[in-house]
């Protein structure tokens, strides 16, 4: 993957995305207006989630990849809670999604797909050791004799 992709603030925006879908849920929205609306931003945060977690593979030398790794799987089980609430008909919105939950099951297969690819993931990546300097008692001595 030769683009840079900016992790942090891509995992943000679509953290807010999905926020924002379940606040929706809260309202008492209009399913004509906003129900394939929905449905547009559940595949695009599903094509994201996997777009990013492919960038964070290719990238395990990356800073902040472990942290980043756990994002993404806290993305995935608010993704996972979002789905399950249209799935139980939540809200106005979330009842207009119950006659076409096979979709919103795929959905859900897919993220934990994702998030077994994650833990999997964290679980080859030996523990990262402290990387705080360790200076030892001879290398001491040397830096302090002038």
């Amino acid at each position: 993957m030769s683009k840079r992709i900016h992790i942090e603030d891509t995992l943000f925006f679509l953290q807010s995305r999905i926020k924002l879908l379940s606040e929706g849920l809260m309202l008492n929205l209009e399913p004509d207006l906003f129900l394939e609306s929905y449905f547009q931003e559940l595949d695009h945060l599903q094509s994201s989630l996997a777009y990013c977690i492919s960038a964070i593979q290719e990238n395990e030398k990356y800073i902040d990849w472990e942290e980043q790794v756990h994002n993404l799987l806290d993305i995935e089980d608010d993704l996972e809670t979002l789905i399950n609430n249209l799935i139980q008909g939540k809200g106005t919105l979330g009842a207009a999604f119950i006659p076409i939950s096979e979709k919103l099951e795929l959905y859900k297969v897919s993220s934990k797909d994702r998030k077994t690819q994650l833990e999997r993931l964290l679980a080859l990546r030996p523990a990262e050791q402290d990387s705080g300097m360790v200076v030892s008692p001879q290398e001491l001595r040397e830096l302090l004799q002038d």
